[in-house]
């Protein structure tokens, strides 16, 4: 359930900025996609560590991937508009 909300939710993203209106630069789209890549890995990480009762490293490894992968898709936000 978790990765259909957050594929929802990336395509939400690329949608919007495919319809922006205004052509963006390939580098934001490579950007966009790392990031998503990043933050799916990241609560993929997360629920694989939390059900082998890894608390500490579920966490660690959540935080070790979504936040680069939000300061990627910020970049990719700021940079399409």
């Amino acid at each position: 359930m978790v990765n259909l909300i957050l594929g929802l939710l990336t395509g939400v993203a690329g949608t919007s900025l495919f319809f922006k209106g205004s052509t963006q630069a390939w580098y934001v789209w490579v950007l966009f996609v790392l990031g998503a890549a990043a933050i799916i890995f990241s609560f993929d990480v997360l629920i694989g560590s939390i059900k082998e009762h890894q608390r500490r490293a579920a966490l660690l490894g959540f935080l070790m991937f979504v936040i680069p992968g939000a300061v990627l898709m910020g970049a990719s936000w700021v940079l399409g508009f």
